[in-house]
């Protein structure tokens, strides 16, 4: 039987690996970031942005979401963070990162409202109006620097990543795209059908721990965390809105590091017509990792599961993202 102690352990591991937290230092990437706040719904919510050097405007915008329990600066400071800043630089777009709200036993830890119900844990089940707040940010970062409005994404991982995909409900109207990194639709949902079609990317793990593959309980087998459905349904559920073509087009990449336990699958379902693509990278092995060079620790993969290096997750999306616009 697993004692509390180790639970808190393995707990603590998982933290350290998905959000950073103290483990690794704040370093040089904050230093990178600019910061501003908003009054929204009676709160004073913060976000975070970084504009290249020699940026040529109208720019791109990309939003990038930290994950459950995390916050702006672990994600900024991890290889992924890291990845977009140079993604950035080499292709001239800007990167906003909101925070989700603090959590209330611990104001270092933050969560987004992704349209899960039946929460039963006060620090996840957040019902702030987060798109109304993401949307009202990217406005008023476009005083400070001319956004290209045809050419705003978003992107994030786990709780973050089932943000991205209520901001394509709620904001298809505004974003040209998005992508979901180990993440599933919510089942049930409290969000309504999204506004239009809009291009969506998903990127997950078969063997991820935290948001089941197959569906169910996410990171709580007594679901007080709520449930997913599996990835299986959320890209047929895109496919189908979208109207894009039910029979993807299949292309397996190559298996370049063995060590990592995982390979990967890219399915790709065409909408000629109207564009509204839907991508699958599907994991074989992966874990609730985002794919990337850096590799994780045999300590991380007990916690996690293996994390995919044949790809870069950030620059796989870039690619997406760069033949998109709304």
């Amino acid at each position: 039987m697993m004692t509390k102690s180790l639970r808190l352990f393995l707990c603590s591991l998982t933290l350290v690996f998905l959000f950073g937290c103290s483990l690794k230092m704040e370093a040089f990437q904050v230093e990178a970031l600019q910061w501003d706040s908003i009054e929204y719904q009676g709160v004073t919510r913060d976000f975070a942005f970084y504009i290249p050097n020699n940026l040529v405007e109208p720019a791109p915008l990309v939003i990038l979401l930290h994950g459950g329990g995390g916050r702006v600066t672990t994600t900024w400071n991890r290889d992924y963070g890291q990845t977009w800043q140079r993604l950035a630089d080499e292709n001239n777009f800007v990167v906003m990162l909101p925070q989700g709200r603090a959590d209330l036993s611990d104001p270092e830890s933050h969560h987004w409202n992704d349209c899960r119900t039946g929460i039963n844990n006060p620090d996840v089940a957040t019902r702030l109006d987060d798109s109304g707040f993401i949307r009202r940010a990217a406005q008023q970062l476009d005083q400070q620097v001319d956004l290209d409005q045809s050419r705003l994404y978003a992107t994030g991982a786990s709780n973050g990543g089932m943000m991205t995909f209520r901001l394509a409900f709620e904001l298809g109207n505004v974003l040209a795209a998005g992508a979901a990194i180990i993440a599933n639709l919510p089942d049930p949902s409290e969000c309504d059908a999204p506004l239009r079609p809009i291009p969506i990317l998903i990127m997950n793990g078969t063997a991820d721990p935290a948001i089941p593959h197959e569906g169910g309980c996410v990171a709580n087998p007594n679901c007080r965390r709520g449930e997913v459905r599996s990835t299986e349904e959320t890209v047929d559920f895109w496919v189908n809105f979208n109207g894009a073509e039910t029979t993807p087009q299949v292309e397996a990449v190559p298996n370049t590091v063995i060590r990592d336990q995982s390979t990967v699958q890219i399915s790709t379902y065409p909408n000629p017509t109207k564009g509204a693509e839907v991508v699958l990278y599907l994991i074989e092995g992966g874990g609730h990792t985002v794919p990337g060079p850096e590799g994780n620790t045999l300590a991380q993969k007990a916690v996690v599961g293996p994390q995919n290096q044949d790809i870069n997750g950030p620059e796989e999306i870039w690619s997406f993202f760069s033949r998109h616009s709304r």
